[in-house]
């Protein structure tokens, strides 16, 4: 089950990610390199979205229960 908590470290991992990329386009890295960075942001930001709809999803369903 996702909680904030884990929202809170995958939108830290993320950022981290997105900086780091930017350092290294800044920095001249390789195409290979950016790329397969590219990709681990874009897992990030699909897990992002798996985490926040199960947190909705779990919000929601509390909600009716009450």
């Amino acid at each position: 089950m996702t909680d904030e908590r884990t929202l809170d470290r995958l939108i830290a991992h993320l950022r981290a990610q997105v900086s780091e990329l930017r350092r290294r386009e800044e920095e001249g890295a390789a195409p290979d390199e950016v790329a397969e960075r590219k990709r681990l942001i874009l897992r990030l930001q699909e897990h992002l979205s798996y985490a926040v709809r199960d947190l909705l999803r779990a919000q929601r369903t509390s909600q009716l229960a009450s």
